[in-house]
């Protein structure tokens, strides 16, 4: 890649959206190094957005809902202009290995999408694919790559690698390299890889900026703040949360804990706070613009996440929100899982318990409620390891690195 100003299309499932604002910091990150990055989104946001998010919507280009004629001449076009690479690459995809016809049939699918995306990207200036999440969108990525001659890499971040991953091996034997965000995932892709791709295979952490997470120190007034945000879906276990949440009432400790975060399982978690008699204590917040989620943080004793492995095999890699919370300053209790030791450091940062026990995390909110001075401690040392690792501009120095390599 020659040039001073590379030029890179990032493919995503999503974009934007309020669980993925680290690509928004990357995207910014890389545009003021000098990089012409467009964004194609496969589908169009259905959620709230923050007005910096509606700012960077306004640049993305939608595949979806599709445009049937373009659709159908993509399809001609590339079959008849490039037949080899067309028809090759639509057998090499589907006979590959399945777990099932319906995977094999959305494989289909992703194909035609990927031609049709090729054809929307023919005349865009772009001299590399980045696809963020290795699903759907590493799938389309692949495709466009093989139709323009071009090449791609990957992101590959935590559902997207553990729960049912379609053709995890073939995306990252045809990428030019594979990025993701956590020692513990590249470690665990490198069991798939062998002499295959373990080259390519890059942990890169998701930046964050300091400057956004200013903590005005102000004096907290009435019951200390317990604080949680994530989406309510199994892997965050927030039902550990609610239960050591009754251990702490029935400890008489005063406080009140805030879920921040829409998913499938409000229901369940609302009926678990009926059961035990905590609405006066737990309040399930509902989804909120970033801006409202770092008003939230200012007033917060401590940041609560007890992570777990879904049944499914889901898991969180580092959640974002964690170095959110270190970098306003507050102490963090959480579970040894996943990628979350590389950050929460025990005794240093934050305290961390085994997963799914909700006594040991009830104990573990209790020292940090009724220590005040060791919660202080551990926010000045989490905002220093979010500075030293996380470093939006440094992290994003050597995925561009990556790119023109």
């Amino acid at each position: 890649m020659n040039g001073k100003t590379p030029s890179i299309i990032y493919i995503i499932g999503t974009y934007p959206g309020l669980t993925t604002t680290f690509i928004d910091r990357e995207v910014m990150a890389l545009r003021s190094m000098g990089v012409r990055l467009q964004i194609l989104s496969i589908r169009q946001p259905w959620t709230k957005l923050s007005a910096e998010q509606e700012a960077l919507r306004k640049d993305v280009t939608y595949l979806l809902p599709v445009k049937w004629l373009p659709l159908i001449i993509s399809h001609l076009r590339y079959a008849l202009t490039k037949p080899k690479h067309f028809f090759s690459t639509l057998v090499y995809l589907l006979t590959r290995p399945h777990p099932s016809l319906r995977a094999r049939l959305l494989t289909l699918i992703h194909f035609v999408e990927g031609v049709y995306a090729a054809y929307m990207l023919r005349h865009t200036p772009g001299q590399h694919l980045h696809a963020h999440f290795i699903d759907r969108a590493a799938t389309v990525a692949l495709v466009a790559s093989r139709l323009l001659g071009i090449p791609y890499s990957v992101t590959a971040h935590a559902s997207d690698i553990y729960v049912n991953p379609v053709l995890l091996k073939e995306k990252l034997t045809n990428a030019k390299f594979a990025s993701t965000c956590t020692a513990y995932n590249r470690s665990y892709l490198s069991q798939f890889g062998k002499d295959l791709f373990n080259h390519k295979l890059l942990c890169i952490y998701h930046g964050l900026e300091l400057e956004r997470y200013v903590n005005e120190q102000h004096t907290r007034t009435g019951r200390p703040i317990i604080l949680s945000v994530g989406q309510l879906q199994e892997r965050k276990g927030l039902s550990y949360l609610v239960e050591a949440c009754g251990i702490l009432r029935d400890r008489g400790v005063q406080f009140e804990c805030r879920i921040i975060g829409e998913g499938p399982l409000r229901p369940t978690l609302q009926e678990q706070i009926h059961q035990l008699e905590l609405e006066d204590y737990v309040r399930l917040v509902g989804a909120l613009p970033h801006e409202e989620v770092i008003a939230q943080y200012q007033e917060a004793t401590v940041f609560a996440l007890p992570a777990i492995l879904g049944k499914d095999g889901d898991r969180d890699g580092i959640p974002n929100v964690i170095l959110e919370a270190l970098s306003m300053g507050l102490p963090v209790v959480s579970t040894a899982h996943s990628g979350i030791p590389e950050v929460i450091e025990e005794g240093v940062n934050g305290l961390l318990v085994p997963p799914e026990d909700a006594q040991a995390f009830s104990s573990a909110l209790e020292r940090l409620i009724c220590d005040p001075e060791m919660g202080n401690a551990f926010g000045k040392a989490g905002r220093k390891i979010v500075a030293d690792r996380f470093n939006p501009e440094k992290n994003a120095r050597r995925l561009l690195e990556a790119f023109v390599a």
